[in-house]
């Protein structure tokens, strides 16, 4: 049972960020570039749920913005539990997907995920993990079952 719960974390780290995504529907003008911003989502009680982080966000089309220097933060009681960070990302508006080919590294307590490519849709948390995947698991009681 203790298996499921790197998928459970990684399913609700990017369903989180997907509800997060969905309200950075702000339309801007192609070409438009947004500097050093951050995104505080919270809950329903005003608890902090995620923060996205950005170097640089420039809108490529109506439906793609490019992100230099990505960071999203999951908080869980008030302390980030997980932490996503992407050098370049691409996010779909109309697919609701979020996407790279320039590496991204996924770190919570138990765990350690890298991969150089992910594609992974927002509304339905599910997607992949490819070419050059690692998983260093640092607590194996978490994740595995004794």
């Amino acid at each position: 049972m203790k298996r499921f719960n790197l998928i459970s974390t990684a399913v609700l780290l990017l369903s989180i960020l997907g509800a997060a995504w969905v309200t950075a529907q702000t339309n801007f003008a192609v070409g438009s570039i947004i500097k050093g911003f951050e995104m505080p989502q919270r809950d329903k009680e005003g608890n902090l749920q995620t923060k996205i982080f950005g170097r640089e966000a420039t809108v490529m089309s109506q439906n793609r913005i490019r992100v230099r220097a990505l960071t999203i933060d999951i908080y869980s009681g008030g302390n980030v539990s997980t932490k996503l960070t992407s050098d370049e990302s691409d996010y779909w508006r109309a697919e609701g997907r979020l996407t790279t080919s320039s590496g991204v590294k996924v770190v919570q307590p138990s765990f350690v995920l890298t991969a150089k490519n992910m594609d992974w849709d927002l509304q339905n948390s599910n997607g992949s993990f490819k070419d050059q995947v690692k998983l260093v698991i640092t607590q194996k009681n978490e994740v595995l079952p004794k």
